[in-house]
C-alpha cells in the first residue's frame, strides 16, 4: 500500500468477504489493474477479474501463486533480477496534479450500489496532523488493531496513524472474540480501537470475562451511539481508562471530532467530541439550508482538509453533497453546545450500521427484487446489542407463494450466498400485503420502524 501511494498509483482496499457480483462492481468501478489477494478469497477474486476481463496474471497472491495466478513472491524476484541489491536507481514518482488521489474508498449510499469516495494524499496527511495535534507527545502505546483496515478508520488511524505516532500496533487476521481478549492480554495492547458493539461485548458476552485488563487506558470508539445506560455500566467495569469518541465518515477521511485528550471521560461519552483542527460546521435546517438557533439540532454540514475530492465518476451526486463553499453535507442531525462539544441525535441518511459497516437498504432490496418469489422488499435496520444494529427484510410474495419458514431460510440463503456477512439478513425475514410507499413511491421506512417496534413491545409486555 505504502510503495502503490509512493508511486503515485490509487490504491482501493476491498471488504474481504465480498462475493463474486460485489467485487465485480468494485473492481469495474475502480478500473482495478493490479489486485493483491489470498487464499481465503481467491476463489471469488479470479471469478470476478475473469468476468471483468482482467488477467489472471494480474492477480498476485499472498501466499504463493496456483493456476494462472502471479505471486507477490515472483513480482519481488523479477525486481531483484532487474535491480541487484547493490544497486538502487534513483526515480522519482509522477504525481498528476488534476487527479491527486491516492485511495478510493467506499461509501454506502440510500440508492444502492457504493460509491467510490476518492481520498487525496492532503485528505491522509491533513487527518493525521489534525489527530497527531490532539495526541499527547510520547504516547508510544501498543494498539489493538481490530477493525477492518477497509474501513476508513482502519485505513487512517490504525494503518498510517501508529506510523506517525510511534506507537506499535497488534494486528488480528480475523476476528473472534476469544482471541481478541487473549491478544490483548498477551500483547498488553494499552489503547483499543472498539466500535460500540464490541464494547457492549466486553460487557455481556461470557468469552470476553475473566481477564485482567487493568493496563489499559484508553478506549477509542464511535460509527454508533453508546446508551446511557451501556455508558453507565462500562464506567462501573473500566473507572479509570479514558474513552475518545469521534465522529466522521468516509468523504471526511474519517474523524470531524473527537474528544480532546483531557475531556475523555465517561461523563462527556454520550457526545462526539469536539471539532478537530482546521475544521468549521453549519448546523441547519435540511430542508432550507438556512443556520439555525445556537443548541438547536439540525444537518451538520462540515468543511476542513479533510474532507474529501467526491466521488468517482458521480458528478450528480457528489455536487449534491460537496458544495461549491468546501462545505460538505453530513447527511446527520447534531447540535453544539456552548462548550463546543457536538452530539449526533439521528441519521438523514438511512444506511443501516453493522459492526461499524454502512449497509445500503436499496442494495439488498434491489437483490430481493431480482428473486422470483418475491414481487416487492424494503429493508430497515434493527437494533443488536452485538452489531449496533442488523437488516431486517419486509417482502411481499409474488402471486401463489406462500410466506412459509421455509421461504424465509430460502431468502436468507439467497442474500447470504451473494453478499458480504454484514450485509445478510440477519435480522429476520416479514411477510406483508404492501410495502408502505409516499405518493412519489419512496418506502416509508419509519412506518416499518415504528411498525416493527410496536410489535416488540407487544411480545414483551405479554411475556
Amino acid at each position: 500500500m505504502l510503495a502503490a501511494s509512493r508511486l503515485g498509483a490509487v490504491v482501493t482496499l476491498l471488504p474481504p468477504g465480498s462475493m463474486r457480483d460485489d467485487l465485480m462492481y468494485f473492481l469495474g468501478t475502480s478500473k482495478t489493474a493490479l489486485v493483491f489477494t489470498d487464499e481465503g478469497t481467491v476463489d471469488e477474486v479470479t471469478a470476478a477479474c475473469k468476468a471483468i476481463g482482467l488477467s489472471a496474471k494480474n492477480i498476485l497472491r499472498f501466499d504463493g501463486s496456483r493456476d494462472e495466478t502471479n505471486s507477490l513472491q515472483n513480482l519481488r524476484q523479477r525486481g531483484e533480477s532487474l535491480y541487484p541489491s547493490s544497486y538502487t536507481k534513483s526515480w522519482e514518482p509522477k504525481y498528476y496534479e488534476a487527479s491527486p488521489c491516492a485511495f478510493l474508498s467506499w461509501s454506502s449510499g440510500t440508492t444502492g450500489k457504493p460509491k467510490a469516495v476518492q481520498i487525496s494524499h492532503a485528505n491522509v496527511i491533513s487527518q493525521l496532523r489534525q489527530i497527531s495535534a490532539l495526541t499527547p507527545p510520547n504516547r508510544r502505546r501498543t494498539v489493538l488493531g481490530v477493525l477492518p483496515f477497509y474501513h476508513i478508520t482502519g485505513l487512517v488511524h490504525l494503518l498510517h496513524l501508529p506510523i506517525v505516532l510511534e506507537q506499535q500496533m497488534v494486528i488480528m487476521a480475523k476476528f473472534d472474540m476469544k482471541q481478541m481478549m487473549e491478544t490483548v492480554v498477551r500483547f498488553k495492547c494499552d489503547e483499543l480501537w472498539l466500535v460500540p458493539p464490541l464494547l457492549i461485548r466486553l460487557l455481556n458476552d461470557k468469552s470476553a470475562q475473566g481477564y485482567d485488563l487493568s493496563f489499559v487506558k484508553q478506549f477509542n470508539t464511535g460509527a454508533a451511539p453508546l446508551a446511557d445506560q451501556v455508558i453507565a455500566q462500562l464506567a462501573r467495569k473500566f473507572p479509570t481508562v479514558a474513552v475518545r469518541q469521534a465522529w466522521g465518515m468516509t468523504e471526511t477521511t474519517s474523524c470531524l471530532t473527537v474528544t480532546p485528550p483531557n475531556l475523555s471521560t465517561w461523563s462527556n461519552a454520550s457526545k462526539v467530541g469536539k471539532l478537530v483542527p482546521g475544521t468549521e460546521i453549519r448546523v441547519v435546517d435540511p430542508d432550507t439550508g438556512e443556520d439555525v438557533a445556537a443548541g438547536n439540532v439540525g444537518e451538520i454540514w462540515a468543511k476542513g482538509p479533510q474532507v474529501t475530492m467526491g466521488y468517482l465518476d458521480r458528478p450528480k451526486e457528489t455536487a449534491a453533497s460537496y458544495l461549491e463553499d468546501g462545505f460538505f453535507k453530513t447527511g446527520d442531525l447534531g447540535s453544539i453546545d456552548n462548550e463546543g462539544f457536538i452530539t449526533i441525535h439521528d441519521r438523514i441518511k438511512e444506511m443501516i450500521k453493522v459492526r461499524g459497516h454502512a449497509v445500503a437498504p436499496a442494495e439488498l432490496e434491489d437483490l430481493l427484487h431480482g428473486h422470483p418469489k418475491v414481487k416487492d422488499a424494503a429493508i430497515i435496520g434493527i437494533p443488536d446489542d452485538y452489531s449496533g444494529e442488523t437488516p431486517r427484510a419486509f417482502v411481499v410474495l409474488a402471486g401463489g407463494v406462500h410466506g412459509r419458514p421455509e421461504v424465509v431460510k430460502e431468502l436468507q440463503e439467497f442474500v447470504a450466498a451473494r453478499k458480504a456477512k454484514h450485509k445478510r439478513l440477519s435480522g429476520g425475514v416479514e411477510f406483508m400485503d404492501q410495502i408502505p410507499k409516499s405518493p412519489s413511491g419512496k418506502i416509508l421506512r419509519r412506518v416499518l420502524k415504528a411498525s416493527w417496534k410496536e410489535k416488540m413491545e407487544s411480545q414483551r409486555a405479554k411475556l
